[in-house]
């Protein structure tokens, strides 16, 4: 382990912390004028800058978008060439820039302006041309970059990300954003999916769902099992209403107790009380359920309200649909 290098990274880090510390303390009231500002409006909120604030732009755009406001990145070079058209009247364009005075942010103001959208700069300097264009600036102060020459942008991208994210979760706030609008908008990815998933979207059902009669024998019983592939078969009446399960386990015991041919039919080896869902339940939670139970369960019925068999679900499927 090089001891130089290490103190190297935690000096960087230091660095970076001090400048986070003395931006809170010295919190900028704008943010509440900006916060206002997006609310109030009509449009949507444009996020520009240059270079590494362009990375931090598109960074806060893709959070605002999935916390509950709709934000779109531009950068202003393309915008000087027709991406402009993106901007609306009505919409909030948010600049981002250390210094206040890059001429691809500073060119795109009189567009703007005409467009008839409205400008929150975020920017270190309050004296520059950004943060006097803008309805409201809201001043990022920088102690010190963790560069070593004081010229890579380090702690001031690090501020203005915080800054953008700080406004984006008030925002979700005070918007009742909540935990099915977050699924809502990321169906792909894990917690959408623990959000969103029912158990419903899940079990198998219909010609996948695996079921007999109670008076089926024992013979009917396994080419059900063998050709749904499940693992398991649901006993059910004439009017689908659950009996009982059985599982492969359980035709398994039969064997090795000796008394599979003794058995004449499906109510005579069916577990009476098995462990059941109901419709409606989360599959996250259902797959928790299955798995933390004092015996854990790969495979269980699903049942409606009325007790009436709706699907079999399997922990196997609930963790190839990515809950897991």
């Amino acid at each position: 382990m090089n001891e130089d290098i290490l103190n190297r990274i935690k000096k960087a880090i230091d660095i970076e912390i001090g400048s986070i510390e003395h931006f809170r303390e010295n919190l900028d009231p704008a943010f509440s004028d900006a916060v206002e500002l997006i609310l109030n409006s009509k449009g949507r909120v444009i996020l520009t800058g240059v270079g590494k604030s362009g990375d931090i732009a598109k960074k806060i755009s893709s959070t605002m978008s999935s916390t509950g406001t709709p934000a779109i990145c531009i950068h202003p070079t393309d915008a000087a060439h027709g991406d402009a058209g993106i901007i609306q009247e009505g919409d909030v364009v948010i600049a981002i820039g250390k210094s206040g005075e890059s001429d691809e942010l500073l060119s795109l103001i009189p567009t703007i302006r005409k467009i008839g959208a409205k400008i929150i700069s975020i920017t270190a300097n309050p004296e520059s041309r950004l943060a006097k264009a803008s309805e409201v600036c809201i001043i990022t102060p920088v102690l010190k970059e963790a560069c070593p020459l004081e010229l890579a942008p380090t702690s001031s991208t690090t501020i203005a990300l915080i800054a953008g994210d700080a406004i984006a979760m008030t925002l979700m706030e005070l918007k009742n954003f909540k935990e099915e609008d977050f699924a809502l908008y990321h169906p792909s990815g894990r917690l959408g999916k623990r959000l969103s998933l029912n158990i419903e979207d899940v079990m198998r059902k219909d010609d996948l769902s695996a079921f007999v009669l109670a008076e089926a024998n024992l013979e009917i019983v396994i080419n059900e099992i063998t050709a749904k592939l499940v693992g398991a078969v649901a006993v059910v009446d004439k009017d689908m209403i659950l009996l009982g399960f059985i599982t492969d386990f359980d035709i398994r015991k039969l064997l090795m107790g000796g008394k599979f041919t003794s058995v004449g039919s499906a109510s005579e080896i069916m577990n009476p009380k098995p462990v059941s869902f109901k419709t409606g339940e989360k599959a996250y939670d259902v797959l928790v359920s299955m798995e933390e139970r004092p015996r854990p369960i790969s495979v269980a019925p699903v049942v409606d309200h009325a007790g009436k068999l709706a699907g079999i679900v399997s922990l196997h499927d609930l963790i190839q649909r990515g809950l897991k």
